[in-house]
């Protein structure tokens, strides 16, 4: 086994190398993204404010790095998954957070996760995009939407039987929407934190791409009013949703009158229980890892 002696240091390298590669890509990615968004975000905040005041020094910003995440908070975030952590981002002070995290050798994967403060305690589930076993679609074994059956081909939604109409109520068909349109985003609402989590590399596109959808999940339920991410304000943000949902009109339309939001209507139209469960990995376990 003398071998082991010249292999081991070798290996140990080799892994710091990789390693160091990956943590440094990510961290500058994590590094643009603040310059973008904090570029959007001051000129967001300049139109909102009124004409002829005053010019002020520039303030920076750009998402600041805080030293953890308040409790509540913090423990949503880590139903995404463990790793090393390369930072929590302040978003907006008391309402929302943005956590980068590197997978390891234990079985957790990259991810970029949006945590955020809910105004009101929400019906514990995750939502995750639906599994594919051999090449297809699992089938759809959780709360079932009836009536939003593209929702139902590209999502799974898994909590208690007995609050399958709240988690219906509270995940509107604007964020149904949102969710489809993306295919790649995991819900998790946990009392009044909710974590939004893209899984694979930290990349400036995969961050950028989460906060877009997080901004609407925060108008819908964050704390302190549900405050713009980006400094908008409303009538620039009510326009921005407006404009995501005109080509969604004409299949709108059809639901018109039978109270299809949330699927929270008659009771034959609320969310179904779902179907008895083939056996499946817990929802709250991450993929795989996924490496540079």
């Amino acid at each position: 086994m003398w071998w082991l002696w010249i292999v081991a240091p070798i290996a140990a390298g080799l892994i710091f190398v990789l390693t160091g590669q990956v943590d440094k890509r990510a961290l500058s990615a994590i590094e643009a993204w603040r310059d973008a968004f904090g570029a959007r975000r001051a000129g967001g905040k300049a139109r909102a404010k009124a004409a002829g005041t005053k010019k002020k020094k520039a303030k920076d910003t750009r998402p600041k790095r805080i030293a953890g995440l308040a409790t509540p908070l913090g423990r949503v975030a880590e139903l995404a998954g463990g790793g090393k952590l390369l930072g929590d981002y302040e978003l907006v002070p008391k309402v929302a957070y943005a956590r980068f995290v590197l997978g390891d050798v234990a079985g957790s994967s990259d991810h970029q996760t949006v945590v955020v403060a809910m105004e009101e305690a929400g019906p514990a589930f995750t939502a995750r995009p639906l599994p594919f076993v051999d090449g297809k679609p699992a089938p759809n074994t959780g709360i079932q939407f009836r009536k939003h059956p593209e929702f139902m081909d590209v999502y799974l939604v898994e909590g208690s039987t007995s609050l399958a109409k709240a988690i219906g109520k509270w995940l509107t068909r604007p964020l149904r929407e949102l969710l489809c349109e993306s295919g790649e985003v995991w819900v998790r609402v946990e009392d009044k934190a909710l974590a939004l989590t893209i899984y694979g590399p930290v990349r400036e596109e995969k961050i950028a791409a989460l906060l877009e959808i997080a901004d609407l999940f925060v108008a819908e339920h964050g704390a302190e009013g549900g405050p713009s991410l980006f400094g908008e304000d409303e009538e620039t943000r009510a326009a921005r949703f407006a404009e995501d949902a005109e080509d969604e009109d004409d299949e709108e339309d059809e639901d018109e009158g039978d109270e299809d939001e949330g699927d929270e209507g008659d009771e034959e139209d609320e969310p179904a229980k779902p179907a008895a469960k083939a056996p499946a990995k817990p929802a709250a376990k991450s993929p795989k890892p996924t490496k540079g």
